[in-house]
């Protein structure tokens, strides 16, 4: 019986570290999406990043570091933070995150 109910709670701390990786990544996808854009505040994006991985993320820890760096060609956005699962945890888990997309430059 034990063993059973530990088995079960490995497989639900998997599958939320699954949601919580998925929610992360579509987060840095859109933030580095949104900077892309010429006319984009790289601090906006930012904190919108931020802001949107506090909301999406469950059991992130309150220490995210998150960073967009525009460059010549494209724009780099990045998270890392802990995750800690609800309930027991096991061992925190440490996500980084990173994405980058190609800047809209005009013509």
């Amino acid at each position: 019986m034990a063993v059973t109910f530990v088995l079960l709670m490995v497989l639900a701390q998997a599958a939320l570290a699954v949601t919580a990786r998925n929610a992360a990544t579509a987060a840095v996808a859109a933030a580095a999406r949104q900077a892309a854009v010429a006319t984009a505040d790289p601090d906006a994006v930012e904190a919108r990043l931020l802001a949107a991985l506090r909301a999406t993320v469950p059991g992130a820890g309150p220490d995210i570091h998150t960073s967009v760096v525009p460059g010549a060609v494209t724009v780099t956005a990045a998270a890392s933070f802990r995750w800690s699962p609800p309930g027991p945890v096991l061992v925190p888990i440490d996500f980084s995150v990173e994405a980058t997309y190609p800047r809209d430059v005009p013509p």
